[in-house]
């Protein structure tokens, strides 16, 4: 991903270059490449990133030109700055749930929402605003199975913040907006606490965990955090297995 400025519109913006060596299929790598370009094109939201154009480079790569965004996603913040202030996290929950609604109601499923893929910026007012990037692993509901983006059997998203169905734990079960949900709720549990919703050593056991315990209590999960329990409850409905 590079930043470069629009000469012809007087703009910074972000563009994602698809390389020609991920996939050995070039039909398969177009298919890609046009799915994910009119994913993105469906949804227009403040909380969601905006694709504004795409083309094909000489040397046969992909790449789209989006909104460059200003800030720092959520794991800079909390590596940078620790927890969000509790009144923060819920209202940076609130806009990303916004973005997720936006998503949701094109007929889509994010599949990659993580500390990574959620972008804290300001808007015009200097108020924190949150922006959902990198529709890149987007399922469209709308088309069969067998167009997927991802091959068979091939998990593209992040281990730590997946849902059971996502990472293939229960058998034949659907995948739909519930999976980007989970994941949503187990970043804002990050966000508030500082601590992921299961202890592990590894992502492998963050899976594992996830499908025979029941994720830890907010409250108390950070000493220094005191969590209402209103919103203990409802981030823990968030992380339910069923």
């Amino acid at each position: 991903v590079f930043r470069a400025h629009d000469d012809r519109l007087g703009r910074t913006v972000a563009i994602k270059v698809l390389s020609p060596n991920l996939e050995r299929d070039e039909n398969a790598l177009l298919a890609r490449f046009t799915r994910e370009v009119a994913l993105h094109r469906k949804i227009k939201h403040p909380n969601v990133a905006i694709l504004y154009d795409f083309s094909r480079l000489p040397d046969g790569s992909f790449y789209m030109v989006s909104e460059h965004i200003e800030g720092e996603n959520v794991h800079e913040w909390l590596k940078a700055h620790g927890v969000f202030p509790l009144p923060l996290a819920v209202d940076l929950g609130i806009q990303a749930l916004r973005g997720l609604e936006a998503i949701h109601a094109a007929g889509v499923i994010h599949r990659d929402i993580s500390p990574d893929n959620m972008m804290i910026t300001r808007d015009r007012r200097g108020r924190y605003q949150m922006k959902l990037i990198d529709l890149g692993l987007a399922k469209n509901l709308e088309v069969q199975a067998g167009l997927e983006i991802t091959q068979a059997g091939i998990f593209m998203g992040k281990l730590m913040y997946c849902s059971p169905e996502q990472a293939g734990a229960i058998k034949d079960a659907p995948l739909d907006h519930r999976s980007d949900l989970y994941s949503f709720a187990a970043v804002l549990y990050e966000m508030i606490t500082g601590k992921p919703p299961f202890d592990s050593e590894n992502q492998h056991g963050f899976v594992f965990k996830r499908l025979t315990e029941p994720p830890q209590p907010l409250i108390g999960r950070n000493p220094q955090v005191r969590v209402p329990q209103e919103l203990n409850d409802l981030v823990l409905r968030g992380l339910e297995k069923d």
